[in-house]
């Protein structure tokens, strides 16, 4: 449905109204509380810098942007933590839900809960996304463009996840144009513990996990089950006329685990599998909308594992690292069109190595070596195969213990599409004495056409790889001793040789030119020692220079707005989130209104070891649309429950 411009500022209207009550009740819940505000300790990573997993990351380390863990406060690259405590804060069950609301990113999502979900990051096409789970690279080969699909990805067994924006080819290879999604699993450590959970409500949504973790200095372990159904709501949008109900089921299982024969050496491997069940709809090219079908239905089977071997030397001074992953996907559709595939497998073998190198306390040296192989067919495709060889080096410095740069090179060869040269230089200049940081980075990127694009039928084996050069530089200013901090990032990605449809030669080519650019702004304000107001704001023009026109599904503006309170000595939270997205193009060059969201969440530790939560998700029944044609669920709320043994 398409919303006027007057609704929508109500919706604004309304979440801003909801904020600042909950703002005012936390004030004065906690008046009797001290007035200092409590500062989250300078973080310093030791001389084994990759430790990780071996050792669990520090709370204020990142391991995505440099390849080893770092503090924050040193990366040039702009970066978004989202830990353990926000992920339970947020209560959302897939990882796509997670990362709505995150500065450059926008998710869309075609129906409900199990449809298919995209992820665009900078205004870069979704599969110019690369995205990892523990090192292992999960985009699927048996995708038309190699995309990674968020929506049966669930929160199952995950630890943080990091969002590094802007090319970062030099670390991860092919389809980091846009930026890198890093999933890092649950490690664990101490003695046993059992964890369940679960939870119901509307559309008839259920979930129930069970979660093990325990370990000590030579071994350690994570598992968890889980299995999410729903009855769900019409893919195809009820305003159309459509009614009928799509399912969604997903158990998945996950689990890390890992042996420190000797303070020098550790063996880790992870794994997650899952299978999910995802009732679809028709597209009817007549009337350009989905429609009803009653017995269409997704099947998917996805299996990710990795194992790694790492050792210290030179009183660990030197890191070394050996891993073997493996993705593999088995996608069915029972009822496809004329001439579709019915079915699809892909998998993606890696070798991997890398070496680090502390050559003084302020200089770590990184060299690597990469070996991808990846596989795919389809019923009406035979199976199609390319590999990757591909070496890059990294150099980390610090001077003065106030500016850090990077800078690393990269050399790829595929075997079909021929070869790409990657750089990246990234900078971070603090200046404390009056809490300001100067960030920036300038690199490149690309993404190796995908097997149905070269190889498929109706493919062009004689396609290159899209290149990207990109680029950001902002600034961060903390005020009243860290209450309140602000940061400012202006980016910039020109992409060339992308993989388009030419109605020239009527076949796939490297003709398309993309020019993305815009602003970021985030924000923190602690207000209390327990409220934490916190927001941000998306300026994106994602411009097709041959025509000139906005791409499809991604808003030029897009913003946030969070407010989290701990109550009754923390025995207790409650949070509002408010989403606005502006108007975009849609295929066919259809307008989609603008709209607003407004989500509620609680929890309460009733003893030691039950906790009670729930959530209400678009609390005022916006009626919007993310897809043309595709349905949304109105307001819907859950409830549930956490036990700990």
């Amino acid at each position: 449905m398409i919303l006027p411009v007057p609704h929508f500022r109500r919706i604004g209207l309304k979440a801003v109204c909801w904020v600042a009550m909950v703002a005012c009740a936390g004030i004065a819940s906690v008046q009797d509380q001290p007035d200092d505000i409590p500062e989250i300790p300078e973080t310093v990573v030791p001389g084994r810098p990759g430790a990780f997993p071996a050792e669990p990351l520090e709370s204020d380390a990142v391991l995505s942007a440099t390849g080893s863990a770092t503090r924050r406060r040193d990366i040039g690259s702009s970066v978004t933590v989202i830990d353990a405590q926000e992920l339970a804060n947020r209560q959302s069950v897939t990882v796509g839900e997670v990362l709505r609301g995150t500065a450059g990113l926008d998710v869309v999502r075609q129906g409900g809960i199990g449809g298919a979900t995209s992820v665009f990051m900078r205004g870069a096409n979704s599969q110019q996304t690369k995205v990892l789970m523990d090192g292992i690279p999960i985009n699927d080969p048996s995708n038309p463009t190699r995309g990674f699909d968020f929506s049966n990805l669930t929160v199952a067994n995950i630890e943080r996840i990091e969002i590094v924006r802007g090319p970062q080819s030099v670390l991860y290879g092919s389809d980091a144009i846009g930026g890198v999604i890093n999933i890092v699993t649950k490690r664990g450590q101490g003695p046993l513990t059992l964890r369940a959970s679960a939870q119901g409500g509307s559309f008839g949504t259920h979930q129930e996990m069970l979660h093990a973790s325990g370990g000590d200095d030579r071994k350690y372990y994570s598992i968890t089950g889980s299995f999410l159904g729903s009855d769900g709501i019409s893919t195809a949008s009820a305003a159309n006329g459509n009614t009928e109900q799509d399912a969604y089921k997903n158990g998945t299982v996950g689990g890390r685990f890992g042996w420190t024969p000797a303070p020098e050496l550790n063996v880790d491997y992870v794994f997650r599998w899952t299978d999910a069940r995802t009732d679809v709809d028709d597209f009817s090219f007549a009337l350009g909308v989905p429609v009803d079908n009653l017995i269409r239905k997704n099947l998917a089977k996805q299996f990710f594992q990795r194992v790694q071997l790492q050792s210290l030397a030179v009183d660990e001074l030197v890191e070394q690292k050996v891993g073997f992953s493996l993705t593999d996907y088995h996608r069915r559709d029972t009822a496809p069109g004329p001439f579709e595939p019915a079915t699809f497998l892909g998998q993606t073998r890696v070798v991997d190595y890398q070496a680090n190198l502390q050559l003084t306390q302020t200089n770590l040296f990184t060299a690597g070596a990469m070996y991808l192989q990846e596989e795919a067919a389809s019923n009406l495709d035979p199976q199609a195969a390319q590999n990757d060889a591909a070496v890059y080096l990294h150099d980390q410095i610090q001077v003065w213990d106030r500016w850090t740069t990077t800078i690393g090179v990269r050399w790829d060869h595929y075997n079909r599409a021929g070869p790409a040269q990657t750089y990246r230089f990234a900078s971070n200049y603090q200046l404390d004495e009056i809490g300001t940081t100067f960030h920036g980075s300038l690199g490149t990127g690309f993404r190796a056409p995908a097997l149905a694009e070269n190889l498929f039928a109706f493919g062009n084996p004689d396609l290159r790889p899209e290149k990207s050069k990109g680029w950001d530089v902002g600034v961060s200013k903390s005020f009243l001793d860290g209450v309140v901090t602000l940061d400012a990032t202006y980016f910039r990605n020109d992409i060339i040789d992308l993989i388009v449809f030419d109605f020239d030669t009527f076949a796939l080519s490297n003709v398309g030119l993309v020019r993305t650019s815009g602003v970021e702004l985030t924000g923190d304000l602690q207000l209390t020692p327990t409220t934490l107001l916190r927001g941000n704001y998306t300026h994106t023009d994602a411009i097709n220079r041959l025509t000139d026109q906005q791409l499809f599904r991604r808003p030029r503006d897009k913003g946030s707005v969070e407010l989290q309170q701990r109550l009754f000595n923390d025995r207790a939270s409650i949070g509002i989130m408010a989403l606005l997205v502006g108007p975009r193009l849609d295929t066919g060059f259809q307008r989609l209104d603008r709209y607003g969201l407004v989500n509620l969440t609680g929890r309460y530790q009733w003893t030691d070891q039950l906790e009670l939560f729930a959530r209400l998700d678009n609390v005022f029944n916006e009626r919007y649309a993310e897809v043309r044609g595709y349905g949304v669920p109105g307001v819907n709320g859950y409830a549930g429950v956490n036990w700990v043994w």
